[in-house]
């Protein structure tokens, strides 16, 4: 599957969310799609499954505009952090009418699942806990057998247990049937090691979009005096740079240029400590 993002902007009478986004997603992948609240995830997904229309620009799933065409809704299935479900119908209804929407459901994994999570198909929607109902949403996400799988928050009110059960699924599942899995979360740690590809958003626009492998070459702090680490990144994207003792430390994107010559220390940065340094960064800029 292939989902062209082409100058896309979502406004609403006084704000813009999303601003001129240009990016390209190709699967089967597992995408990291990451950012702090009010970033623009959230009304990006709404998007790519159909459900708001662009305020300009296109987005397209291999060739066809998601919005205008109905057969390619049915490749994909989006599970929001909330709302999937119509609160007064069972859980056997709510599944049953999603295995009409989508052509490739899976209904003898649908049930597999419904005892993995210890789930009585008799019992109505609004009568199950938050975790509940987000082990609906995972059941209905892996079942659907979508082309391209969305996870927005899907785990709100599971332990850790069940959250690890569901990430040894989504792994079981991209062996037995690849598929573009896009996972919006803010349980960044726990999640990071399954992504092959992170974008990131920030105030409505792409900050990033690098592979796992180019993360680690790409963002990195630089830790030492001021001074040296002031020359060492000239000309660099600095993110965030602070002082603790008589130490500074730069995070900074360094466009694959490699930081040589310095009297520096260099060191990996976590998607986690990522979205730290952007939040502040929101915080100070007082958006």
């Amino acid at each position: 599957m292939k989902i062209e993002v082409r100058d896309v902007v979502k406004s609403y009478k006084h704000k813009t969310v999303l601003k001129n986004i240009t990016f390209t997603m190709e699967g089967p992948k597992i995408i990291g799609f990451l950012g702090h609240n009010g970033a623009g995830k959230t009304t990006f997904l709404n998007l790519l499954a159909g459900l708001i229309a662009t305020t300009d620009g296109t987005i397209l799933v291999n060739g066809d505009n998601v919005f205008n065409t109905p057969s390619t809704l049915r490749d994909i299935c989006f599970i929001a952090e909330s709302g999937n479900f119509q609160e007064e119908m069972t859980i056997a209804q709510a599944l049953k009418a999603n295995s009409f929407f989508y052509p490739k459901w899976d209904e003898q994994l649908a049930q597999r699942l419904l005892q993995v999570f210890a789930l009585n198909p008799k019992e109505k929607v609004r009568s199950l806990s938050k975790g509940m109902v987000s082990a609906l949403g995972i059941i209905t996400g892996f079942a659907s057998n979508a082309a391209i799988t969305i996870f927005d928050e899907p785990y709100i009110g599971l332990d850790v247990a069940a959250r690890s059960m569901f990430y040894d699924l989504l792994i079981d599942q991209q062996i037995d049937n690849p598929r573009l899995y896009i996972l919006s979360t803010h349980l960044i740690d726990e999640a990071s090691e399954l992504f092959e590809e992170i974008f990131i958003l920030q105030e409505g626009q792409l900050l990033l979009q690098k592979t796992t492998d180019e993360w680690h070459k790409h963002i990195v702090a630089v830790k030492g005096n001021a001074t040296d680490v002031a020359a060492a990144i000239v000309d660099l994207e600095i993110i965030d740079q602070h002082m603790f003792m008589q130490e500074m430390t730069a995070i900074v994107h360094t466009g694959g240029h490699p930081i040589e010559g310095y009297n520096v220390t260099l060191e990996s940065v976590s998607l986690q400590d990522m979205l730290v340094y952007l939040s502040k960064q929101k915080a100070r800029s007082g958006k």
